[in-house]
């Protein structure tokens, strides 16, 4: 079909994330149900169950290509749109309550001697990655059933990695619910994983302000709630408030944004994840270039090999550093003690 008009987009965009951010938050509550740690009110969930029974029809109705907003607004309409609206602030609202809870439980000294706060970042990674995961499946099974084939193809690349990561949390959750003592090293790299949760949370109360203002002739740094203070040093370098904002939410300032920038690298949670291994942004675009992931990079930056030279090796199934060939002439001469003739096609 033909490219989606701005109807089918707006609505597509935001149901999207409605029903993403409503399925995290059932699974978050229900993480902290398997760890059996009480945080949140009996009614939690009451909002998001109200909300699905009207995303369901929704996502049946675009199906359909029937939206619930119009582009040519200047302010929601339909009863449909007004909901939705509604909805979007109860999320907005329950990530502003949430933020400064999991800060709180990342700042715990003795972590390990704290379950309540061990559960609670446990339960964080698990809302991160399913809002991430159900974003992304959503808006690929919109666009397929829409019959927008390069919109789902471009969304399908995401999928994959979005749902391992889902597995990853689930096993951190079992890690945590079976065991009764907990070990202050994997306390530690649990922090570590869930460091970055508070800084996930605040752009999706971004996305959250840019959906809730799409009718607003500009999004101003005032509707992104960004200090005028702070907004300055943005506006100085030109960054529009959009960018601005999802940049912020992973606490960099304006002139760490244009190091990461003039270095090609343009996403903020991939830029947070280098910087947090450690990474400046000279350093990681090279590890980016080859497709290996910070906790990779770290373990492999000790034998001095370019990414490329590390590349070839993680291809060639040499995961260990420490059974690295420390040159190319030292992995000739074991080619050929082998047999092979020194020849490999990396």
């Amino acid at each position: 079909m033909a490219a989606l008009n701005k109807d089918i987009q707006l609505s597509a965009e935001f149901i999207t994330f409605l029903r993403s951010g409503f399925y995290a938050q059932i699974l978050f509550e229900q993480a902290l149900s398997t760890l059996e740690v009480k945080l949140v009110p009996e009614d939690y969930l009451e909002t998001a169950h109200k909300a699905f029974d009207k995303i369901d029809v929704w996502i049946n109705d675009l199906a359909t290509e029937l939206p619930i907003f119009s582009a040519s607004w200047t302010t929601p309409e339909t009863f449909d749109a007004i909901a939705a609206m509604s909805y979007m602030r109860e999320l907005k609202k329950d990530l502003q309550w949430l933020i400064p809870q999991v800060e709180v439980a990342l700042r715990t000294q003795n972590l390990a001697q704290n379950r309540d706060a061990v559960k609670l970042l446990v339960a964080a990674l698990i809302r991160s990655a399913a809002a991430r995961s159900s974003y992304v499946e959503t808006l690929h099974s919109i666009y397929t059933q829409l019959k927008a084939t390069d919109l789902a193809q471009q969304v399908s690349y995401e999928l994959e990695a979005a749902k391992e990561y889902v597995n990853v949390t689930q096993i951190i959750l079992e890690t945590f619910s079976v065991t009764t003592t907990y070990d202050p090293d994997l306390c530690e790299k649990l922090r570590r994983e869930a460091s970055l949760t508070p800084c996930d949370f605040r752009a999706h109360i971004h996305d959250t302000s840019i959906l809730l203002n799409v009718y607003a002739k500009e999004f101003s740094f005032e509707l992104a709630e960004i200090p005028k203070d702070e907004a300055q040093g943005w506006i100085d370098l030109r960054v529009p408030a959009v960018a601005a904002g999802y940049w912020r939410a992973y606490n960099f300032g304006a002139e760490e944004f244009m190091e990461w920038r003039n270095m090609g690298i343009t996403g903020a949670p991939l830029a947070a994840n280098w910087r947090r291994a450690r990474f400046s942004p000279r350093e990681a675009v090279g590890w980016i270039r080859e497709g290996i992931p910070p906790v990779l990079a770290s373990q492999w930056l000790s034998t001095g090999l370019e990414p490329t030279r590390v590349a070839a090796l993680l291809r060639r199934g040499i995961t260990d550093p420490s059974k690295a060939p420390r040159s190319a002439r030292e992995e000739e001469d074991d080619n050929q003690a082998d047999g092979d003739g020194g020849q490999e096609d990396f």
